[in-house]
């Protein structure tokens, strides 16, 4: 579940952060939690396994991900499409 978070943040990181959306193309909020991510992996002394494995487990949950399709499904993430 997804959480809301309100900060307050100086006008000169506000528009810091608006002039890196705009060159980047990506939303404010995705902006801040990949920064937020970065800062905390660095804070702590690494990434965990939870954080290297996040983007490969389906929003909907692990139970998504059915026994026959493992093998494509890590195919496709870790090599993509194959040529024939």
């Amino acid at each position: 579940m997804r959480r809301t978070v309100n900060a307050r943040i100086p006008p000169r990181v506000e528009q810091k952060l608006a002039d890196y959306c705009a060159r980047r193309g990506v939303t404010r909020s995705s902006a801040i939690v990949r920064a937020l991510e970065r800062f905390l992996d660095r804070e702590t002394g690494g990434r965990d396994a939870w954080s290297l494995a996040a983007d490969l487990i389906p929003e909907k949950g692990i139970a998504q991900i059915q026994a026959d399709r493992v093998r494509e499904l890590a195919q496709r993430a870790f090599r993509g499409p194959r040529a024939r």
